[in-house]
């Protein structure tokens, strides 16, 4: 186990020296789910100890936090760490004292991601990180997608520029297909444009993989039906990442581009933290599958909410652990995060539980746990992989014109059109005595939409880019209605 964590640490070198992605496969299939996970607990460790020495912000917030990381010497103590979040870590610190040795000119790469007031967060990366992505990528062009099997154009449909999903993926798989054997084109998100280079290009290849958030790409096949391309005739592979969707859902854009099988959409996770986390296997897409058909198996996997995305990950790449129901991440990114937590909701899942609940499910390929994402728990909503904060709602709600009808209460939903196109719902509380109206509600969804705008560079970049009606729409209920605004409850804006 040690020198395989050994040979993970200096992925840098060993790629150069050639890693062999298919023995690591092998790996994947003969070694135990036990195995794995105490090889990342090992590398999480050592992380540790590395970043507590050479990272002058961690080093200082060990000491604010009275731990001596000399005596943290296994798993157990591990758990004594104080988590980080962009609150306590991220914005206490700057940048530069965030990397390792204070040097942030050894990064080679630095992404960009926005947050609740807007302003940019940079996530500076290294031949380390690219060199991880391209190993998780590669396993699953290969062998989810066969492109060693099939003449494979992939496009790329995530926007490209400093924002992290666009150069996330087309660097991983640059390398992948310099190795393997694949075309890659960087489209980006301009559906006319993707729309004439599969035109133009797909007649010479066996398969066309599609790459990019779930809505666009839903419009892209949706659009390439109408203008009458034969997406049944073609080898079709679709891989998402940003947004989490629903069973009916995923079976809605298999109908709509003329595919039976599930397989062959396939989710992933990830965050501007850490790149790719873990992604959707025939086996994960089976089992949720079977969750959806059974509502008490479902609870005791997940106990309430909704169903779950599930994903497998290998805790030596990111070793994820549970903590209450929030989830915290160890990884050697450009910015070394140790039990960072990106307060996303969800549970770590074993095989073993899996078995037991489901004695007759099928055998996974790779013996690697499932991390069940339930969504935010920071108060967020997604919407067209734009982050929503209440905190943007607010300030458009506690406007003086609109607050001589309304509290300035309101809670904030997504949902779909039959189309399954989303829309972000906003229901507000109307004064004691004060009646709504549509001219209200235009008033209110339009103010809405200039303050998004000015305050979430991800929601100007989507109206700016994105041919969709992006309005909130707002549902005006009476003051203190019982079902979202019931007396004497605390505020819940999601």
């Amino acid at each position: 186990m040690i020198p395989l964590i050994r040979q993970l640490n200096n992925l840098s070198q060993t790629a150069k020296a050639g890693f062999s992605v298919s023995r690591f496969e092998r790996l994947l299939r003969g070694n135990s789910e036990d195995f794995w996970m105490n090889a990342g607990a090992r590398r999480a460790l050592f992380l540790f100890h590395k970043a507590a020495e050479e990272v002058p912000a961690y080093r200082d917030f060990l000491k604010k936090n009275k731990i001596n990381h000399e005596k943290i010497k296994n798993s157990s103590d591990f758990g004594l760490i104080p988590w980080t979040d962009k609150k306590n870590y991220i914005t206490n610190y700057p940048l530069q004292a965030r990397t390792w040795g204070g040097r942030i000119e050894k990064s080679s790469l630095v992404a960009v991601s926005s947050g609740t007031t807007g302003a940019p967060t940079f996530w500076p990366r290294g031949y380390l990180q690219e060199s991880e992505a391209a190993v998780i990528h590669e396993l699953i062009y290969r062998y989810l997608f066969r492109i060693d099997r099939h003449r494979t154009l992939l496009l790329i449909g995530f926007p490209m520029g400093v924002y992290v999903s666009g150069i996330a993926t087309l660097l991983p798989s640059l390398a992948v297909a310099n190795k393997c054997g694949m075309t890659v084109v960087s489209v980006g998100n301009n559906k006319q444009e993707l729309l004439r280079v599969v035109r133009s290009l797909a007649p010479d290849y066996d398969q066309i993989v599609l790459v990019g958030h779930p809505f666009f790409i839903k419009d892209v096949v949706e659009t390439g039906k109408e203008d009458g391309f034969p997406w049944a005739k073609k080898r079709l592979r679709m891989m998402f990442c940003s947004e989490g969707f629903s069973e009916e859902w995923r079976q809605y854009v298999l109908r709509e581009a003329g595919m039976s099988s599930s397989e062959t959409i396939i989710s992933t996770y990830g965050a501007s933290e850490f790149l790719l986390i873990g992604h959707e296997t025939p086996f994960t897409i089976a089992l949720r599958e079977k969750l959806e058909e059974d509502r008490s198996l479902q609870e005791r996997i997940m106990e309430d909410g909704p169903l779950p995305s599930l994903f497998q990950y290998n805790p030596l790449f990111r070793f994820i652990e549970a903590a209450g129901n929030e989830l915290l991440f160890t990884s050697a990114s450009g910015l070394p995060l140790i039990r960072f937590n990106l307060h996303d909701s969800g549970r770590i899942i074993s095989l073993k539980e899996i078995r037991n609940l489901l004695p007759r499910a099928p055998r996974p390929r790779w013996n690697l746990p499932l991390v069940a994402l339930k969504g935010r728990s920071d108060r967020t909503v997604i919407f067209y992989a734009a982050n929503i904060y209440p905190e943007h709602i607010h300030a458009a709600l506690n406007h003086a014109p609109l607050l001589k009808k309304i509290t300035g209460k309101f809670v904030m939903r997504k949902d779909y059109w039959k189309n399954m196109d989303e829309y972000l719902e906003i229901n507000v509380e109307l004064r004691h005595n004060a009646k709504g109206s549509d001219v209200m509600k235009r008033q209110i969804e339009t103010h809405l939409v200039k303050i998004l705008k000015e305050i979430n560079m991800e929601y100007l970049f989507l109206c700016n880019n994105l041919e969709k009606d992006l309005r909130p729409r707002v549902v005006l209920w009476p003051y203190q209605s019982e079902k979202y605004f019931k007396a004497g409850m605390k505020p819940k804006y999601i």
